[in-house]
């Protein structure tokens, strides 16, 4: 499974956690039929101005969903055919 915006949206999650002060980033992909969520996350809870900054705007706009994780330390989108 490929999505051509995939390596931008994988960039922009990783800048946005980096930007946020984490030392260490965990990147994760997962693929189920036609989707792939792609995550990035850090050891601290994001503050607002990463979670929802100038690079989410990209990420929304490329994804079908997008978000904050649970616990607030990463953040996720998922592209694909299945909304």
């Amino acid at each position: 499974m490929s999505h051509a915006d995939a390596p931008l949206i994988a960039h922009e999650l990783y800048v946005a956690v980096l930007g946020a002060g984490a030392s260490v980033i965990e990147m994760t992909l997962s693929t189920a039929g036609a989707r792939i969520r792609i995550t990035a996350y850090g050891q601290d809870p994001l503050p607002v101005l990463y979670s929802h900054g100038p690079g989410w705007q990209i990420i929304d706009g490329l994804c079908h969903l997008s978000g904050l994780t649970t616990d607030e330390c990463g953040l996720w989108a998922q592209v694909g055919t299945n909304r």
